[in-house]
């Protein structure tokens, strides 16, 4: 007796699985071209932190170039730019087309993209969170603003002056930065590292 043979309606085949794979090829295609933007799942923590109302800096060029030119073979002019539909860095932090984020943070921890194009347009994009610290500084109470260096921790003293027993600044000292400069030294600048600041850098006249 022969047996019947089973007939296999088109929409049985394997046909789906056949264009997935096709599709895939074809996206990674595209993606490889620099004409899409492929999404990347998940986020890289950046190695740093910002912290609330401190001047904050970070390079993405060594990380995201290399993503282009693996082999570092083309010094060419490349742009960077923030992924749409993603998110924003923190309040406060703006990503220039060189690719450094700077500013000082005003806003929470976020996750947001930036991308790197190069001269032929080809592109790649990288998600990242930043951890930004909200805690401020507990600066000590107004009253202890030194009205002179001497009143300071280091005084302007030796051949600039004499503050008796308070040990002496070599050229500038440093106060917190709501208070005014004594009276003998000159405001030099900001110091946003040191901790415990930012603190004010005064001169010794």
């Amino acid at each position: 007796m022969e047996t019947p043979k089973l007939r296999v309606k088109w929409y049985q085949k394997p046909i789906l699985p056949i264009l997935i794979l096709i599709g895939c090829v074809a996206v990674a295609g595209l993606h490889q071209q620099g004409y899409i933007d492929l999404p990347h799942f998940g986020s890289y923590e950046m190695p740093v932190e910002a912290k609330i109302g401190q001047q904050f800096g970070y390079d993405f060029s060594k990380e995201l170039i290399p993503l282009l030119d693996p082999q570092g073979s083309n010094p060419g002019i490349y742009t960077f730019y923030l992924g749409s539909g993603v998110g924003f860095p923190p309040m406060g932090l703006i990503l220039g087309i060189d690719g450094i984020l700077k500013g000082v943070p005003t806003g929470k921890s976020s996750t947001f993209e930036v991308c790197v194009k190069d001269a032929g347009g080809r592109s790649a994009c990288r998600k990242y969170h930043l951890t930004v610290n909200d805690k401020t500084p507990s600066n000590p109470p107004a009253k202890k603003c030194p009205a002179t260096s001497c009143e300071s921790t280091s005084g302007c003293c030796g051949s600039k002056g004499d503050c008796g027993e308070i040990s002496c600044a070599v050229a500038a000292i440093l106060v917190f930065d709501y208070c005014e400069c004594p009276s003998d030294t000159v405001f030099a600048g900001k110091d946003t590292v040191a901790e415990g600041g930012p603190y004010k850098i005064c001169d010794c006249k």
